[in-house]
């Protein structure tokens, strides 16, 4: 497919574990994960790996009084980004490093779907990472990831309120219900998104 910026950034959002086939386990989320890995290879250009980072006592969680089951938890198993991340790549400058990491809903106090404030390890956000919008080589910023009715509806909403053009890798998002993830689709495509 021909890419259309002179600078795009990929976004991939929330393809951990607890997502995939943990407490949170989302449809389609494996072949979500596949077809990231895919698209990555089959078009280079910079990554960005948004995460969920939630310590033990995150507001969201039910026993904290929120709606959600414990899931991203600092330091296990269901919040790690997905291994073919780390093996399926031809290119390892792409695999999740220090670099290009951005964690989110770190604060036990605060719910954050959007990952477009995730920040990296130095302070810097995603917003620094992908650069100024607005410009004639503004980058266009491509999103896959988990899941289409939460995390990925809120990341794309605040990138398109930044000023940046989005396009969605429809096969490389998982869902909470095939339902929900069509309605949200047809959603942001009103609002511009750019479906592939």
């Amino acid at each position: 497919m021909k890419i259309d910026s002179t600078n795009p950034v990929h976004v991939v959002v929330d393809m951990l574990y607890d997502f995939i086939d943990g407490t949170l386990a989302c449809l389609n989320s494996e072949e979500a994960v596949y077809n990231s890995v895919k698209f990555i290879n089959e078009n280079p250009m910079r990554i960005a790996y948004v995460c969920d980072h939630h310590p033990a006592n995150h507001c969201s969680f039910i026993d904290q009084g929120g709606i959600w089951p414990p899931h991203c938890i600092q330091g296990t198993h269901g919040g790690s980004i997905h291994n073919l991340y780390y093996t399926g790549l031809k290119n390892r400058e792409a695999a999740p490093s220090p670099e290009n990491m951005f964690l989110k809903g770190e604060d036990p106090k605060s719910e954050q779907y959007s990952g477009f404030e995730g920040i990296r390890n130095d302070g810097k956000t995603l917003f620094d990472y992908i650069g100024k919008p607005g410009t004639i080589d503004s980058p266009v910023v491509y999103v896959s990831g988990i899941a289409t009715e939460f995390c990925i509806n809120e990341t794309v909403k605040d990138l398109l309120k930044a000023g940046y053009k989005v396009v969605l890798i429809k096969d490389a998002l998982g869902y909470v219900s095939h339902d929900g993830h069509l309605e949200t689709l047809k959603k942001l495509e009103e609002y511009n998104v750019t479906l592939i």
